[in-house]
């Protein structure tokens, strides 16, 4: 994939970023990556492994804007269910689909782990503070899951404008526009899914920490 046709989506490919950004990143993908590999016990792999499927998938449904598409990201749904796990979940699926979709790039890895990476923590950890706050869970999913997604393209808005090889400004604009419907989608996608774990499976939801905390689960 050539840099300018990376940029039609969140993820950014090889070559288009300066290298002070793209190192940067991965040092920003570690200090994400420490607490997320944190004693991970067994139970909790298959969630993760399951939500690393969801996350790689949801880059091959993609959605037409004028001349350019979107995809869906699912990094609010991989937050709320996965909380400080979730950059595990999320590079590793972007690292699938760098190598077997060509979809972002190797040597970009680190800051696109970080944009949407990010958003998905902060999604995780907003979600119990919301529910205790008493806000119904259809409204709750709709906020997170589009808030992780406007964060992420906010953020990769502002990695191009600020740290591209060549003036992306024009190109950047688009992937802010052509994802405006993602935004929407994404929210309603987890609305959905979280007003439906509550009444089925409350235990999914609010992270990972409840099985990890288990003192008979096995560390890893």
């Amino acid at each position: 994939m050539t840099p300018a046709g990376g940029l039609l989506a969140v993820h950014i490919s090889s070559g288009v970023l300066a290298n002070p950004w793209w190192v940067g990143g991965f040092v920003g993908m570690a200090v994400l990556l420490l607490p997320a590999l944190w004693r991970v016990s067994d139970a909790e792999v298959p969630r993760i492994g399951v939500l690393t499927a969801a996350f790689f998938v949801a880059s091959q449904i993609h959605f037409r804007v004028g001349p350019t598409s979107a995809h869906l990201i699912l990094n609010g749904l991989v937050g709320v269910t996965l909380g400080r796990r979730a950059p595990l979940a999320i590079t590793v699926g972007l690292v699938l689909q760098a190598l077997l979709l060509q979809h972002g790039g190797l040597d970009s890895l680190g800051v696109n782990a970080c944009i949407v990476g990010v958003p998905a923590v902060l999604a995780g950890w907003l979600f119990p503070v919301l529910r205790r706050a008493g806000v119904p869970a259809f409204p709750l999913g709709f906020v997170l899951g589009a808030g992780a997604v406007a964060a992420s393209v906010g953020l990769n808005f502002l990695v191009l404008l600020l740290g591209g090889k060549e003036d992306w400004e024009t190109l950047a604009k688009l992937v802010l526009l052509a994802h405006v419907p993602v935004v929407v989608v994404e929210g309603l996608i987890l609305g959905v899914v979280v007003r439906y774990l509550e009444r089925v499976r409350p235990e999914m939801l609010g992270g990972a920490s409840r099985v990890s905390d288990d003192p008979g689960a096995t560390r890893t």
